[in-house]
């Protein structure tokens, strides 16, 4: 199954987003964007997801595991999405989405 940007949503919701250990700096960008009440362009996160990527990627996959052993739903459909997709991912794009909108909100 595919997985899409609610399912991402959701697997997102369950995992610890502040211990993935993303660089703000990486973040800021995207995170004056949406600070500034402005969307993104996709070529803005899709940069800053590759960034982020090379940061989060184990923290992010041993969570995803962990989901899956709890049996969070979507979650065997994120391990193959990452697997296959890397930073391209609907579950990365999701999640560093939500670190810079965190980030967004503490520089304010």
């Amino acid at each position: 199954m595919v997985l899409d940007e609610t399912s991402a949503g959701r697997l997102a919701d369950v995992i610890d987003l502040a211990a993935l250990g993303a660089c703000p700096l990486c973040l800021l960008e995207l995170a004056i964007e949406f600070r500034e009440g402005r969307k993104p362009s996709r070529q803005l996160l899709a940069q800053t997801a590759d960034w982020v990527w090379l940061e989060i990627s184990d923290s992010l996959h041993a969570d995803v595991v962990r989901a899956r052993m709890r049996e969070e739903p979507h979650a065997e459909d994120a391990l193959n999405d990452l697997k296959n997709h890397e930073w391209r991912s609907r579950l990365v794009q999701v999640v560093v989405e939500r670190l810079a909108q965190d980030l967004a909100a503490e520089m304010s």
